[in-house]
């Protein structure tokens, strides 16, 4: 009896074995696809990533590593994958963290279930500052052209693409320097500052444009620091945000004149308190 049992379990094994082994071949053969955004990344740029999977694994995230030049981790996270089989991560980079300091080929591990894969992107320097030729300007010729602006007897010397400087402010409570542009196409901002003008600590110059933190590069020769800072079409405003601005003359204007008109009304008022006659 015992060797009729064993026998229809061996048989029902053999019959059952592919169907068991359809689900393992497929989770551990699916096609797992992953790319980022772009080949190439500046300096400062967020690196976004893609992902699909064939088959999705319930309660299993995506594992996504990054790797810099040198061969280090400098990113982990575990995404949720969509019910669709799509996943995606923005690794936030930056200039001033020497994880990122390397120029080079950076590399993307990525696991789900059993399946693994790794591309590869270029990263550092200005090689994909994110700014291509609006199409109906291509044909132009839109060379760098020296000028000057002055702000409180200090002339800035910059260089300019496809745009137009609308005016240069600084701002005492946020250390920046705020450049309003009008923008023909897709160009680059070359500037000088003096350091007495604006500057900044070991960490560096933050820059947005149209308030969105964007790459830049940053380079000190004695007094001065330039600037290089990308900018698409349509921009508005450039702001480099530092340690240290240069006063707004209008606002030294304004605390003198309260500080005079103040001076007027105390003089004042300790005049009548001697010329009106006591009671």
């Amino acid at each position: 009896m015992k060797s009729k049992e064993i026998s229809v379990l061996v048989i029902a094994s053999l019959i059952l074995l592919p169907f068991l082994s359809v689900e393992s071949f497929a989770q551990s053969n699916q096609v797992l696809t992953v790319m980022t955004e772009k080949e190439s990344y500046a300096a400062g740029e967020p690196v976004v990533i893609l992902g699909l999977v064939e088959i999705t694994l319930a309660d299993t995230p995506a594992l996504i590593q990054v790797y810099n030049p040198i061969g280090n981790r400098i990113h982990l996270a575990q995404v949720d994958v969509d019910t669709d089989g799509s996943f995606s991560e923005i690794v936030i980079s930056s200039i001033t963290d020497k994880n990122w300091k390397d120029d080079g080929t950076y590399t993307i591990q990525v696991n789900y279930g059993d399946n693994s894969t790794q591309l590869t992107f270029e990263y550092g320097g200005m090689m994909s500052a994110g700014v291509q030729t609006t199409p109906e300007f291509a044909m132009e010729e839109n060379e760098n052209m020296s000028q000057t602006i002055t702000i409180e007897d200090n002339v800035l010397n910059y260089e300019l693409t496809c745009a137009e400087i609308l005016g240069m402010t600084p701002d005492t409570e946020m250390k920046s320097m705020i450049i309003e542009i009008k923008t023909e196409c897709d160009g680059e901002l070359n500037i000088t500052l003096p350091k007495d003008v604006i500057d900044t600590d070991e960490n560096g110059f933050f820059v947005l444009v149209d308030g969105d933190e964007t790459n830049h590069n940053a380079v000190t020769v004695g007094e001065f620091w330039t600037l290089t800072i990308p900018f698409s079409y349509g921009s508005e405003e450039i702001e480099i945000i530092g340690t240290y601005v240069i006063p707004e003359f209008g606002t030294i204007a304004a605390l003198v004149l309260v500080v005079a008109i103040s001076s007027i009304i105390l003089i004042s008022a300790k005049n009548k308190q001697i010329f009106i006659p006591k009671m």
